[in-house]
């Protein structure tokens, strides 16, 4: 499973951190694994538009009964998350 974080446009071919004049751009999504190892992934327009439906957000919790801090990627801040060292 993809945790999508960020879905941006950028230059394919942009070497030396600046692009060229023939370059184009590219829709890419960021996201995690089920690891939680970062990759990037050159997307379409259709599949940039549905992974922007999907991003997730990187939130530090704080466990209230054995006060560990973690971090959960949550669609909402609203939304419940258990706390992996309580289980």
């Amino acid at each position: 499973m993809k945790y999508v974080v960020s879905v941006s446009k950028t230059y394919k071919h942009r070497g030396l951190h600046r692009h060229r004049a023939s370059t184009k751009k590219f829709w890419y999504i960021y996201y995690y694994d089920e690891e939680f190892v970062f990759h990037s992934e050159q997307v379409n327009y259709l599949e940039a538009l549905y992974y922007k439906t999907q991003k997730r957000k990187k939130i530090q919790y704080v466990c209230t009964e054995c006060s560990n801090l973690f971090v959960g990627l949550v669609k909402s801040s609203k939304e419940k998350i258990e706390c992996p060292y309580c289980d």
